[in-house]
């Protein structure tokens, strides 16, 4: 997928959190998981023609979530997606840092 900064393009190139402003991937790294919507608005809205792009970190994500009228509905994941060696190493290394906190 291809990652966009947000709503502007930052000249160093980080990815932020259109929420809360902070910083989601430190050097081109990403250290959490986020949620990108990008949504091209189509007739019959206040913003026809118009298209957006956001980033969230999970922290945002789960306090929007939690406002829902309707809960979101969760569903197992049957195909674990394939990782480098590279990027095992670099999700064990967050995971280590996460837990020394």
């Amino acid at each position: 997928m291809e990652h966009l900064e947000g709503a502007k393009q930052y000249p160093d190139r980080q990815i932020y959190c259109n929420c809360c402003g902070r910083v989601i991937n430190v050097n081109g790294k990403h250290q959490e998981d986020f949620l990108q919507v990008k949504k091209v608005w189509s007739y019959f809205s206040s913003k026809d023609l118009t298209g957006q792009i956001f980033n969230m970190c999970e922290a945002c994500y789960d306090k929007m979530v939690s406002s829902f009228k309707i809960p979101v509905e969760e569903f197992p994941i049957d195909d674990i997606p394939a990782y480098s060696d590279e990027d095992i190493d670099r999700l064990n290394a967050a995971y280590a840092a996460e837990l020394c906190k």
